[in-house]
């Protein structure tokens, strides 16, 4: 029997060895770059979003204009008019001109004041520091050469925040008062807005659809105010989103990170995205709720037709506010009606005692729009829901506060003036504008993924990933 040798890899030709070499890296080659294609789709349950950038101006650059950040800056105000407050930690911390090159160091905790409209800051050590009056001042961490941007954190009082800080002062108000602003890039700012509008056990869908949204309102408020020369882009609180500074929450964080650079445009540009806690089965267009005149008329309502709001799901009716009551005195809500009227300079301040609160405009889902308020005198003023809303929580100096549960959840409401107590009957807890996050919640419950939760509440809106 002839007994035949196998080659070992030294007797192997140089031929086969090379088209062995060039097979192998030929593979890695197209693995390599079907491992990018997938993460530049980053795609979802329901398909990809294509990299575009819409035909709002959105500006890739940081809070100086220079473009050296991947994504938007946002500023964020986190104190409004305030007196006083600490940088905390040991620092060192810089602090400078805003928009200035070079700054100097000072030892933390530093205390921060405004006196006759200039910023002053003061250090552990007794140093203090002082800038001419009207100057925006910038505080942060020092920044080493060939550090990576997007890592700097500022502590505000016993509060964590990623990115910057800018003190304005505000001498127009009060010559001691001045705003905190927050210069952040917005995918740090994302996750503190989620982790604060939704609860930590929500499903991932509706963090990844709040995410989107938030996300847009950010963006569309940082546009509006650039337009205008406004010194801060979005507050931290209610009045734009509610915003927590730094968060641990994995489920807000991975969100964000999913659908990174995701925004909510129409026809090629950014379109608004709001939402509220819960719309209480009746939705209602933006157009309805905040008309350009500031109050829907009923005569309006008959000689101008709107387009109903597409219909969809009503699934919040397990939220605790779908349907509520509240009471009020009739002579303390007068009087706060009338404080909310002359800070407004609105007509309700020439109204007396509460005679009757009547509603005038009902939206397309029978939703309240609009109000005509009597005194016992028979003047009359009118409101939109959401200035009635506000009126009704209005902080008067003399009257005591209100708690949550007493405050008017909505503008949403029938209205009973008895002879000395108003009765409010309510839907729903915010304006329902947009996505409503308990039915959010209830879709992403049954299976719905992010995408379907937004085009459910956002129809003839695209999905864009604009960086």
């Amino acid at each position: 029997m002839r007994h035949v040798r196998c080659p070992s890899w030294r007797n192997v030709s140089h031929t086969g060895a090379a088209q062995r070499v060039l097979i192998f890296w030929a593979a890695g080659v197209l693995l390599g770059l079907t491992l990018l294609v997938a993460w530049s789709c980053k795609t979802t349950r329901t398909g990809s979003i294509p990299y575009q950038r819409v035909g709002s101006p959105v500006e890739i650059s940081n809070a100086e204009g220079s473009p050296v950040r991947p994504e938007p800056m946002i500023r964020v105000r986190i104190r409004r008019q305030t007196t006083e407050v600490k940088l905390s930690g040991r620092g060192p911390w810089l602090v400078a001109v805003a928009g200035a090159r070079t700054g100097e160091l000072m030892s933390g905790p530093v205390r921060i004041q405004a006196s006759n409209g200039s910023i002053r800051l003061t250090d552990a050590r007794g140093r203090v520091r002082g800038f001419a009056e009207g100057v925006e001042v910038y505080a942060g961490p020092v920044i080493h050469a060939g550090d990576a941007p997007g890592k700097e954190l500022v502590a505000v009082g016993r509060t964590r925040y990623p990115g910057t800080l800018r003190l304005h002062p505000r001498p127009e108000v009060d010559p001691n008062t001045f705003d905190v602003v927050n210069v952040v890039e917005i995918e740090r700012y994302v996750p503190g807005v989620i982790s604060k509008e939704l609860y930590p056990h929500w499903d991932r869908a509706t963090f990844e659809a709040q995410a989107v949204a938030a996300r847009t309102f950010a963006l569309i408020r940082r546009e509006s105010a650039r337009r205008s020369g406004r010194w801060y882009d979005v507050d931290d609180s209610q009045q734009s989103q509610v915003y927590g500074g730094i968060t641990g929450q994995r489920i807000a964080l991975r969100a964000a990170a999913d659908t990174r650079g995701v925004v909510l445009a129409r026809d090629g540009r950014l379109t608004e995205a709001y939402y509220s806690s819960t719309c209480g089965g009746e939705p209602a267009l933006p157009e309805e709720v905040w008309p350009a005149e500031g109050v829907v008329t009923q005569a309006r309502l008959t000689t101008t037709k709107t387009e109903p709001a597409p219909r969809r799901e009503v699934l919040c009716q397990t939220a605790p506010l779908f349907r509520w009551e509240v009471a009020r005195r009739v002579g303390t809500l007068s009087k706060r009606f009338a404080a909310w009227g002359r800070a407004r300079n609105h007509k309700l301040a020439r109204l007396g005692r509460l005679h009757s609160i009547k509603p005038i405009a009902k939206a397309h889902s029978g939703r309240k729009l609009s109000f005509e308020v009597t005194d016992t005198q028979g003047r009359t003023a009118r409101l939109t829901a959401e200035q009635l809303r506000a009126a009704c929580n209005f902080p008067t100096p003399g009257l005591p506060s209100i708690s949550h549960m007493a405050r008017l959840h909505s503008g949403d409401v029938t209205v009973d003036v008895g002879r000395r107590v108003v009765r409010f009957s309510g839907h729903g807890s915010g304006h329902g504008v947009g996505l409503c996050q308990y039915c959010a919640q209830a879709m992403a419950q049954r299976g719905d993924d992010w995408r379907s939760i937004l085009e459910a509440f956002y129809p003839k809106t695209q999905l864009m990933r604009i960086y």
